[in-house]
């Protein structure tokens, strides 16, 4: 009976010292889950609320009130701020929330297969552009809107240089979805022809 009592006062301290040490901890965690914290897991989805629109819509750089990098990047030595690679799961839910996604690929390659509502914007074109006409090409989109580019996947490397472009004309919220388009139709996700 004695030892039984030491068991239960060692759990109690125990749980006691736990509480405390997270309670004192700046990075606890909370023990009321706070409501504006959104799940990312698609099983939650139905108690969800609805986030913004994180839509980059073509002229009209005023709909969005500026949004910080997803990935909470700050800028790099040469002044813009990195590309993250980002997993299929994470393209589904920026898609779902209206992300503008940009296929970096050749026009007769995005003209057979391409993510649903997705820009064309072919590397090798766009790069060999001067830097002015890049400019004025980007103008109609909002620096501050999440941009998710992609390719074709597998070693396919242009979505890679394409971002980077659009990070040093100054886009802030620059992804690569290094799966591409054909990892995207292989997940059941919306495609055109």
């Amino acid at each position: 009976m004695k030892v039984f009592k030491q068991i239960i006062f060692i759990f109690i301290a125990a749980g006691i010292t736990g509480v405390i040490a997270n309670a004192v901890n700046p990075k606890g965690v909370p023990f009321i889950m706070d409501k504006n914290i959104y799940a990312l897991d698609t099983a939650k989805k139905k108690t969800e609320k609805k986030l913004p629109d994180f839509r980059n819509d073509p002229y009209d750089t005023t709909a969005n009130k500026p949004v910080n990098n997803v990935f909470n990047g700050t800028p790099n030595k040469e002044g813009f701020i990195e590309p993250e690679n980002i997993s299929g799961t994470l393209a589904k839910q920026l898609f779902d929330r209206n992300a503008l996604f940009v296929d970096a690929r050749t026009k007769p390659e995005y003209d057979s297969l391409h993510i649903k509502g997705s820009v064309n914007i072919p590397y090798e074109e766009f790069h060999n552009l001067p830097v002015d006409r890049r400019k004025e090409m980007m103008r109609k989109y909002n620096k501050d809107g999440i941009i998710v580019v992609y390719c074709k996947g597998g070693k396919c490397e242009v979505s890679i240089d394409l971002a980077y472009d659009l990070a040093r004309l100054g886009f802030r919220s620059v992804s690569i979805y290094r799966g591409g388009v054909h990892e995207w139709k292989e997940s059941g996700h919306p495609v055109e022809p």
